[in-house]
């Protein structure tokens, strides 16, 4: 995953540096190119059938290799890293204006396979694959073939390819097997006489147990290059996505690692901590190391019933947790699987690979935080915030209050609290009892939010498709002073379609019978409402409160108004299918020649996509966890409507008034400016704009959906200077003029005591 992403990421940097200064970065290639290929005609001619036969023979000998061991599954991998990468390679062609020669292909053909191989092979030909891919290259580039720019390009994309394919479909694990553990064993002084893989929860490494000669049994850890590479992606994810947290850099190479696990677990069991004794470190192979521990005989909380905690028990966990505090040692992993129950009850501490010496405050009161919660899944809320209280103190506990928040979790008890309701309330509600102080604003742990990265990329979107668009002022200035505005009240009269519309939805969507002036008036104040909070909230929350006040039990008006909202994605997305087909029709002689491949060639990309996506099991899993719920209560929703015709016409009918509204709006608003497309294609465009702008974490998708519905008219055939205004007249009349009518009517809703 971290090499199939930095690689891609480089590789679209590449390409937009060599996009955005082709004309430098060609100037440049040109004099390469001849200074590089200044030999004789005969010399050129050799060195291009080299470079050919190079890449070639490459990939030949590659997919030889899949061939001779008998591994079809690496067959199939490398023919679709090799079909994606020559595909990708014309691509990258095009993009930079120029053709790709056959041996471009074959070179990211050729990086793209021998990535893919890099798992089954020994490093021995992984390096020969380099030096092969390096030669290759350097006839490319004394051979007038390509550009150098293009071929860096090239073969950064190809081994991204490799990589993406090996994260798609799997790669070999590279454990290390029992005979190697036990040769590293018994290397660093210790003589195993039986090693077996070990059944717990070691996360970051490879767990084993060995009897020793004499008797005494170990515990051995083995990391190895997957595990640090898992490490760095967790905390290059952990950087660039929350602060404050105590994550220093990492390590330079896996034995800074594993040496200060050992620091750290000899350092804490010098002060007095209860933690296996450290008997050896050793070199595995050539890229893993082993840690072996003493074996303690007994359990981890995680494997123990929630009789085994009793109070000496969880006073003795706390005191191993205030001898850390005392020497300023933040464990920083205290999960229920970290804490160890020896036979006779006595607790110990494991696992000291993401602790910190000489740790801030604050990744103390982080530790105190992490292990109330795992502690308080076991044996509940008031047992562990007194224990805690009584071992470590009121001020002690009290300082881990900021820090009782999910993002100071480890993965496992997060996990585990998100389960268990309103925990964290409660944990906060109870240290604030037992400490004598009121509950303190929580700790900022977010350094780039969700939300925040959709208003970036919703902001990039705008300025990329608006800025060209507004570029030519005078044109539309003239165009806005040619305005037919007869079209002005058919705008006017089509927005307040849309609230008739909605009206008659919600209606539709409950059992009680609504007032019809007031309701009309309720969905007139979510246009006001709506401005206040993104994805119509406001709005959702006002209709709520409204069919409350009417009558209606809190339950059904809920599931009222979601079935009235999914009753309009339902409309929108047969509109989306029926405005669809009527357009292709009609841009069937519209589109040139040039724009109708790149339609198609756009289409089957979102098909790749969605088809790759559903291949990770992770993305499925997602969909369905995601998709399967809204798409269950809406079918049981609409299933409760069909029961009454009228409430179900009532329901369908108004939302599609409300969408054909916003449609018509947006027709006859073009028409003003003197549009000529058809119903049918504007339609098309402004279901698509919407469902593109409904993901915009902004009040009725501001910024996203001007510019989408500009690209869509743009991109179907109207000149910049008919849409742009156009657009700007659809949302004045749906968005901004109703604001200040919104905003009465909610007034009156709220003296009538309606909401």
């Amino acid at each position: 995953m971290l090499r199939a992403g930095v690689l891609t990421v480089a590789a679209l940097l590449l390409l937009l540096v060599a996009r955005w200064a082709r004309g430098e970065t060609a100037a440049l290639d040109d004099d390469l190119v001849r200074r590089m290929s200044s030999a004789a005609p005969t010399i050129e001619r050799v060195l291009i059938g080299a470079a050919t036969l190079l890449a070639a023979a490459a990939v030949v000998a590659a997919w030889t290799t899949a061939a001779l061991t008998r591994r079809p599954r690496l067959f199939g991998y490398l023919l679709v890293a090799g079909l994606a990468a020559a595909a990708l390679a014309r691509g990258v062609g095009w993009v930079l204006d120029g053709d790709t020669a056959l041996g471009v292909d074959g070179l990211a053909v050729a990086a793209a396979s021998f990535a893919v191989l890099a798992p089954f092979v020994s490093r021995r030909w992984r390096r020969a694959g380099v030096l092969v891919i390096a030669g290759t290259t350097l006839l490319h580039l004394l051979a007038p073939l390509a550009f150098p720019a293009t071929l860096a390009v090239v073969l950064v994309l190809g081994a991204a390819v490799g990589s993406g394919t090996l994260l798609l479909f799997g790669r070999p694990v590279t454990r290390p097997t029992r005979g190697a553990v036990a040769a590293a064993l018994a290397g660093s002084g210790l003589e195993p006489v039986d090693v077996e893989p070990a059944a717990v929860d070691a996360r970051g490494s490879v767990p084993w147990t060995a009897v020793l000669r004499d008797g005494e049994r170990v515990f051995a850890k083995v990391m190895g290059a997957e595990n640090r590479a898992a490490d760095l992606l967790f905390r290059l994810y952990r950087f660039l996505r929350l602060r404050n947290v105590g994550d220093e850099r990492p390590f330079s190479s896996l034995r800074r690692t594993v040496e200060h696990e050992a620091l750290v677990s000899l350092l804490v069991r010098d002060a007095g901590a209860r933690t296996p004794r450290l008997r050896s470190i050793a070199p595995v192979g050539r890229d893993a190391l082993l840690l072996s521990y003493d074996l303690v005989d007994g359990s981890t909380l995680d494997r123990l019933p929630v009789t085994a905690l009793s109070p000496p028990v969880l006073h003795g966990i706390w005191d191993q947790v205030a001898v850390l505090r005392r020497h300023r040692v933040a464990h920083r992993d205290l999960r229920r699987a970290n804490l160890l129950l020896d036979r006779s009850g006595t607790p110990w501490l494991i696992d000291w690979g993401f602790s910190e010496v000489a740790a801030a405050p604050e990744l103390l009161d982080a530790d105190v935080a992490q292990l109330l919660v795992a502690l308080a899944l076991a044996v509940g809320v008031d047992p562990a915030v007194d224990s805690a209280v009584a071992r470590l103190g009121p001020e002690a506990v009290a300082a881990s209050l900021p820090r009782l928040q999910p993002k100071s979790l480890s993965g496992a008890t997060r996990a585990a609290a998100k389960h268990s309701g309103d925990l964290l309330p409660r944990i906060r509600t109870a240290v604030s009892a037992r400490c004598g102080v009121p509950e303190p604003r929580l700790a900022d742990l977010d350094r780039v939010r969700p939300r925040t990265l959709l208003v970036v990329a919703m902001l990039v979107l705008v300025t990329y498709v608006l800025v060209p668009q507004l570029g030519d002022v005078a044109g539309m200035a003239a165009r806005v002073r040619d305005a037919d505005w007869a079209w002005a009240p058919l705008v006017l009269a089509a927005s307040a379609l849309t609230y008739v519309g909605a009206a008659v939805s919600l209606a539709g969507a409950v059992p009680a019978h609504l007032r019809p002036v007031p309701t009309l008036v309720v969905q007139l104040a979510s246009a006001f409402a709506g401005k206040l909070a993104p994805s119509a909230l406001g709005g959702l929350a006002l209709d709520v409160r409204y069919l409350q006040r009417s009558g209606v039990d809190l339950a059904v008006a809920t599931s009222g108004v979601a079935l009235s909202y999914a009753a309009g994605t339902v409309v929108h997305v047969l509109l989306l299918v029926g405005f669809g087909i009527v357009a292709g029709r009609a841009l069937t002689g519209v589109l040139g020649p040039v724009e109708s491949p790149a339609v198609l060639w756009g289409a089957l990309a979102v098909l790749a996509v969605a088809v790759a996506a559903s291949a990770v099991p992770a993305l499925r899993r997602l969909a369905v966890r995601r998709l399967l719920p809204p798409l269950r209560r809406s079918v049981h929703g609409v299933t409760a409507a069909l029961r009454s015709p009228g409430k179900l016409a009532l329901l369908l009918g108004g939302s599609a008034a409300t969408t054909l509204g916003y449609l018509l709006c947006l027709y006859l608003s073009t028409r003003a400016f003197g549009g000529d497309l058809g119903p049918a294609v504007v339609g098309a465009v402004y279901l698509v704009g919407a469902t593109v702008a409904a993901v915009a974490p902004t009040p009725g998708g501001l910024g996203a959906l001007e510019a989408a519905l500009i690209a869509g008219l743009v991109g179907a055939g109207m000149d910049h200077t008919v849409a742009v205004p156009g657009v700007f007249l659809f949302r004045i009349a749906t968005f901004w003029l109703p604001a200040l009518p919104g905003w009465v009517a909610l007034t009156w809703l709220r003296r009538s005591d309606y909401v």
